[in-house]
């Protein structure tokens, strides 16, 4: 079996059922079979064969999943592009995972510009609708007329093909890509249905972006496998979200803390019907109490959990009746995970103790793209070393104390301190440079700068903020900036974190200015 049947046993059973609506386009079980058809079999016309990549900077759209699913059908890779990094970080993905098609929204016309002649493998560009440029295929008219029946391919993939793959920063500034296989993909859509258990008919709602683990593994793709509606939103809109959930009778979202306050704070919040609503699951960060119980009082209940993209995507799950009871926590590992907490000597260590989380599932990836050595530091005899600390309580439940090294997440992105120095360093006016993350009441966390100024030189945070526009994402930028005469070192010359962020916060709040 591979990840490409099921739209197709789907459309066998239940062929006029409603399977996705995105706008106005509405699309039974049968007909998003035929569309993910035509497409693969326009990729075999174009030479995409078992193993080849495509890639997509693409907005969320029933277009993203007929990539993905139609690659499933003959064994290609799927490479989704995180839209919000800068051409320079897209362009090095791109050149790493060395795609063959890269197909992307008119939106993003701009950055595939910069990106045009910068990555050889590529060999056709794609736009997915009108806006692109002239000489590209615009995607209706790439895959009209090509037939509509089951691709025929030499080696057909099974779950153990890989399926895309998802690039996430690196502690050293270089993104690695984790290569997750259709199994892992089916896996985690048998975990979230066994976990998110909903009463039927289920319509999901996606609107985070399904460049990211989160939106994909999730909502979308567990929702495919169990024969749920999906209601797709192009880019998130708090405002019009709320219309959606009403309008559809969703009955639940995935999403981070940050969209669901964002929804809150819309005038229209009061009035919205959550009625069919049966939970909303948040990741990406812990739900704050006050959020929680602004939508308890709407009858809405979260569920919440850990997971990253190694693990594509489901660690642990906190179930609605825990949220409050268990606030903090990131719940119990999900039926097919295991969780160990170990000590520096991988020693398994005792409720209430706290050491790395070590995670064994059939979701967890098995290598990081052209990164052997990654691969083998990080993944060991079917365990992920996550770098993450934790401890389980006397129930059970897994609490996380700190992030992989000195990672942070910033509006549901990871943030890796040591890329944003990279770039900073590179002004001239800077001579020492350490970045932590710092409590912000709407994105979670935001960068702060700590800077040393080079020997006679003068800088402002604002010129330092501006000097990071086009080199980084916006949510990789610093936020805020503060100047001293030196950085914090061990006796190794690595920047002590714990002491930054002793310095410039204090009982949970930014004190540097």
């Amino acid at each position: 079996m591979n990840v490409g049947e099921w739209p197709t046993k789907w459309a066998a059973r239940y062929p006029n059922e409603t399977c996705l609506k995105y706008n106005d386009l509405v699309l039974t079980k049968g007909e998003f079979n035929l569309r993910i058809n035509r497409l693969a079999n326009t990729f075999l016309a174009a030479g995409i064969r078992k193993g080849d990549r495509v890639a997509a900077l693409m907005a969320n759209s029933n277009v993203f999943l007929e990539i993905l699913f139609a690659i499933s059908k003959i064994g290609g890779i799927m490479v989704p592009l995180n839209f919000r990094l800068a051409p320079p970080e897209i362009e090095f993905i791109m050149n790493d995972s060395e795609p063959e098609v890269l197909i992307y929204s008119p939106e993003f016309l701009t950055v595939v510009e910069q990106l045009r002649g910068k990555v050889p493998s590529v060999k056709q560009y794609i736009c997915e609708a009108a806006g692109g440029k002239d000489e590209d295929n615009e995607f209706e008219h790439w895959i009209a007329g090509q037939p509509e029946t089951e691709p025929q391919v030499a080696e057909k993939p099974d779950l153990e093909t890989p399926h895309f793959i998802m690039y996430t920063s690196g502690t050293t500034g270089r993104p690695k890509g984790a290569v997750v296989r259709q199994g892992q993909t089916q896996w985690n859509a048998i975990n979230g249905i066994h976990m998110y258990v909903q009463t039927p008919p289920v319509v999901v709602l996606c609107s985070a972006p399904l460049f990211h683990i989160g939106a994909l593994h999730a909502s979308a793709t567990p929702s495919v496998y169990a024969g749920h509606t999906l209601v797709i939103q192009r880019f998130f809109n708090p405002e019009e979200a709320l219309k959606m959930i009403e309008e559809n009778n969703v009955t639940s979202m995935f999403g981070i803390p940050v969209m669901f306050l964002l929804m809150s704070q819309m005038p229209q919040f009061e009035t919205t019907d959550f009625s069919s609503v049966q939970f909303f699951i948040a990741g990406g960060a812990p739900c704050p109490k006050p959020l929680i119980d602004t939508y308890m009082k709407k009858g809405v209940m979260f569920n919440q959990g850990y997971g990253m993209t190694e693990t594509a995507t489901g660690v642990t799950a906190l179930r609605t009746e825990d949220a409050l009871r268990k606030l903090g926590s990131c719940g119990k590992p999900l039926f097919h995970s295991e969780v160990r907490i170990v000590d520096e000597k991988e020693n398994d260590l005792s409720k209430g103790q706290m050491g790395e989380v070590l995670i064994k599932s059939p979701t967890v990836i098995k290598e990081y793209w052209n990164r052997p050595k990654e691969t083998a530091a990080s993944i060991r005899e079917g365990w992920l070393y996550s770098g993450d600390i934790g401890y389980f309580d006397d129930e059970g439940y897994l609490y996380l104390v700190d992030r992989r090294k000195d990672m942070y997440i910033s509006g549901g992105e990871n943030v890796y301190p040591a890329e944003v120095e990279d770039v900073i360093m590179g002004m001239p006016q800077v001579a020492d440079c350490g970045v932590i993350g710092i409590p912000d009441e709407k994105w979670g966390e935001i960068g702060l700068a700590v800077i040393v100024k080079a020997a006679d030189a003068e800088v402002t945070r604002e010129e330092v903020i501006d000097y990071c526009r086009g080199k980084l994402a916006g949510y990789k930028r610093p936020r805020e900036v503060v100047f001293t005469d030196a950085l914090p070192r061990t006796l190794t010359g690595k920047i002590l974190k714990k002491d930054l962020r002793a310095a410039y916060v204090q009982n949970g709040r930014f004190v540097g200015r």
